[in-house]
């Protein structure tokens, strides 16, 4: 009898597991958002937020998700056929570059203190903090730490240890 009761659960655990299964293929939703979000970070780099806007270094600029920009201006690329854009936010400024039709994102760069990076770290916090954030830099020359994930580099300069400007720069060559 004992034997019946425990094959009897053993079936309805394996068709409880089975239905959870078919339920998360089907549902894409059902992963695991931490999982997801390091995934997104680890593949596509150092990801800019602002509220519930986003950036991709390297991605296709959407501007109407950013709203109409503070200014505008435009250059001849020195590194791309076209014209690179800059759009000017109250908080900071993107820099595309020509691909194309397309616009993407070549640079984020912070103008003061009111915005921060993903990971929490903004203009007037210590290097003490940006290296608990972020570890030790891939790159350092003079006041300028550097920081590498995927095609990105995030950029800080620290003046008497405390930050005073950072950027994220989008890099093809990774």
């Amino acid at each position: 009898m004992k034997k019946k009761i425990l094959i009897g659960i053993v079936i309805i655990l394996v068709i409880i597991g089975g239905i959870e299964i078919a339920v998360t293929l089907q549902d894409g939703s059902k992963t695991n958002p931490s999982k997801s979000q390091t995934t997104e970070t680890a593949k596509e780099g150092y990801i800019f937020t602002d509220g519930e806007k986003k950036a991709i270094l390297g991605e296709e600029f959407n501007k109407e998700a950013f709203g109409k920009e503070e200014s505008y201006s435009e250059i001849a690329s020195c590194a791309f056929e076209g014209l690179d854009r800059t759009y000017a936010y109250l908080n900071y400024e993107i820099t595309t570059f020509p691909d194309g039709e397309k616009e993407r994102i070549y640079t984020i760069y912070f103008l003061n203190e009111n915005v921060q990076t993903r990971e929490g770290v903004k203009i007037t916090d210590t290097l003490e903090k940006m290296k608990e954030v972020y570890g030790n830099e891939t790159g350092k020359q003079g006041n300028q730490y550097v920081y590498t994930k995927g095609k990105t580099n995030l950029e800080f300069i620290v003046e008497e240890d405390v930050i005073t400007s950072i950027q994220y720069t989008y890099t093809a060559e990774n």
